[in-house]
């Protein structure tokens, strides 16, 4: 494989995109282009020689892929772009207002799959692309370039275990080992050898390369590309600043442009640069088209099962029955299968169930590489660890992923004995802040199996796409509702209501039904409460809301989630943006570190459970 490109005309291109990098960072008066330079050779003859790639449609799951973790070698990847007729945007309009070509590459960019920047990502990503791959049995092979600075995050580690565990032979990583970070050496610096022990010790082959000898490149990936039966890592010295003298291997240079048009000039002078550039002949492969991937979905006919469950076993009791219609469902699991009850799906589809161990991490990363290529992706763990994972969920927003459903469960402080490490406490605010996602939070089994069922069909019929969280928890609680019920998205559901109500109290998951109990006491009393149950978190109708309110004007919001960020700072923001016009508005929540106890107790600890509610309304009026 490979196209039949000489390596002088190799080498004339690596000066040309040089010279672009050093130029379109000079114009954008910003960029990273010393850490461009110590790669060039690196992508040329990867992109040159032996991606397999249509660049009218590039890239598509039959295709070779290439992933910019290093992403601030953004005007890089762009020079080589246009070279070889993936975008025709012109590279001086570099980190321009408008301009696709960003500081960081963006989904808005023609080309461009996953957004990168944030360091030590696009490896757990890859993973996932090449699992993809290796599902659908494409020969398409993934890259990804990885700087020496981001090795050391330990998400790497997470995706080198994940990619030798399933065998990922089709995965290449092609290290560049330039020396220099943002603020001096790095932590091995040129030791080669560091890197490779640590790289084989997690079941990868690899070789040793100078990243600048156009020769010894193109052996390395001849020898991924026809003989390695594992993942495969290209270990290349390169030098930072690499065919500039006043930059190369020259510390505090990074993220600096050229100063002046003297530099620029002198830098230009010294690479050389032909004084014409032909057009390029490439050679563009093409692997068949015929395993991509395709959703079939039969009708639905999903049976909600009418019985009291904890809503972390009801949710999942749905989704084995949905794996049935959605041909192209994955479920990821993070080592708590039997407690999020995801072995369901498993047990029924267990080419579609990916272990990725203890390594959220990883496994976020894995979600969005997997989704990108043809996938609606489910993936869940206890709700409190997905906060180790917040940086690549937040990330995955950015590139836009069809649909990649978050669970977690083990919600609030009703978990119990196993404490504060175990709760999740801060996962409705980590959620409902990004900018784009859909945040829901089911109180019982029937409105669990339905909302998933829901999220799944509007996705269908194109109205729901990106990131959704369902928070779900641990406790099995009663049932509110009927299968005939209704839920959708942006709602809220009355669950008690008189024309007398003289408080309003909102809530979901298990204080709901300390809530009910509350609303038992009060009547007894001849005070009547409303009770709503705030189901969807984000989005949220404010016209719905106020009309379910109206001629309450007391409101109090009872929740097991931090009082910073969760339910009650979410109505109280929407109130205030619809005119809602209050006499009382207060929050019982978690104000304080919770300690280990039964849940009743920490319910009642925490003032949430359903004396302390009932004192509260009492209170109130």
């Amino acid at each position: 494989m490979g196209s039949k490109i000489t390596m002088s005309r190799l080498a004339e291109i690596c000066k040309i995109v040089r010279k672009e990098v050093l130029e379109s960072t000079y114009y954008a008066k910003s960029g990273h282009p010393t850490t461009c330079l110590s790669s060039v050779e690196l992508l040329v003859v990867l992109f040159f020689k032996y991606l397999v790639f249509e660049p009218e449609c590039y890239p598509q799951v039959y295709h070779d892929e290439f992933i910019l973790s290093k992403g601030h070698a953004a005007p890089l990847l762009y020079s080589i772009y246009r070279k070889v007729g993936i975008i025709k945007e012109d590279l001086m309009s570099l980190r321009k207002f408008g301009s696709p070509l960003e500081g960081h590459p963006s989904v808005r960019l023609n080309g461009v799959k996953y957004a990168t920047g944030s360091l030590g990502q696009g490896l757990a990503i890859a993973v996932g692309a090449a699992w993809a791959r290796k599902y659908l049995k494409i020969p398409s092979k993934v890259f990804v370039l990885m700087g020496d600075g981001e090795f050391f995050e330990g998400s790497n580690f997470e995706a080198l275990n994940l990619a030798t565990k399933y065998e990922l032979n089709n995965l290449c990583l092609i290290l560049d080992v330039n020396r220099l970070g943002q603020s001096g050496e790095t932590m091995f610096k040129h030791n080669l050898e560091e890197y490779s022990r640590r790289i084989s010790s997690c079941g990868w082959d690899y070789v040793i390369i100078d990243g600048h000898n156009l020769e010894e490149i193109q052996k390395a990936y001849e020898k991924f590309i026809n003989d390695s039966e594992k993942p495969f890592a290209i270990i290349a010295k390169t030098y930072k600043g690499k065919g500039v003298s006043f930059l190369e291997d020259k510390e505090n240079w990074h993220g600096k442009p050229l100063q002046s048009n003297e530099e620029l000039s002198k830098a230009i002078c010294e690479l050389d640069v032909p004084s014409s550039h032909p057009d390029i002949e490439i050679h563009y492969a093409k692997y068949s088209h015929s395993n991509s991937i395709s959703t079939t979905v039969e009708g639905w006919d999903i049976e909600i099962e009418d019985k009291p469950m904890a809503t972390r076993q009801a949710i999942s009791t749905a989704l084995a029955k949905i794996g049935r219609y959605i041909n192209n469902l994955i479920v990821l699991d993070a080592d708590v299968k039997n407690s999020t009850y995801t072995e369901y799906f498993e047990k029924l589809y267990p080419e579609r169930f990916i272990q990725c161990h203890i390594a959220e991490q990883a496994m976020t990363g894995m979600a969005l590489g997997i989704a990108k290529n043809g996938f609606v992706v489910y993936l869940s763990t206890f709700g409190a660890f997905f906060t180790r994972a917040f940086d690549f969920i937040r990330m995955m927003v950015y590139s836009k992923p069809p649909l990649v459903i978050f669970v977690g469960t083990h919600a609030g402080v009703s978990i119990g004995e196993d404490g504060p490490s175990q709760m999740a406490l801060e996962d409705l605010a980590m959620f409902s802040s990004l900018v784009e996602s859909t945040v829901i939070y089911p109180s019982d089994s029937i409105s669990a199996q339905k909302l998933l069922v829901e999220v799944f069909k509007l996705h269908l019929e194109g109205k729901l796409n990106g990131i959704v969280y369902f928070r779900v928890s641990r406790p099995s609680t009663p049932k509110i509702y009927s299968v005939e019920d209704l839920f959708q998205i942006g709602k809220v559901k009355v669950i008690k209501q008189s024309d007398k109500d003289t408080v309003a109290i909102l809530s979901s998951g298990v204080p709901i039904f300390e809530a009910l109990k509350a609303y038992e006491l009060l009547r007894n009393e001849g005070i009547n409460t409303r009770i709503i149950d705030v189901y969807s978190i984000k989005p949220l109708d404010g016209n719905y809301l106020e009309e379910v309110l109206r001629g309450v004007s007391k409101i109090l919001v009872v929740e097991e989630h931090s009082i910073y960020g969760g339910i009650g700072q979410t109505i109280a923001s929407l109130l205030m943006k619809i005119g809602k016009k209050v006499d009382y508005f207060d929050i019982l929540g978690i104000d304080k570190i919770p300690i280990s106890a039964s849940p009743q107790d920490l319910l009642e600890y925490h003032g949430i459970d359903h004396k302390s509610i009932y004192r509260k309304v009492k209170g109130i009026l």
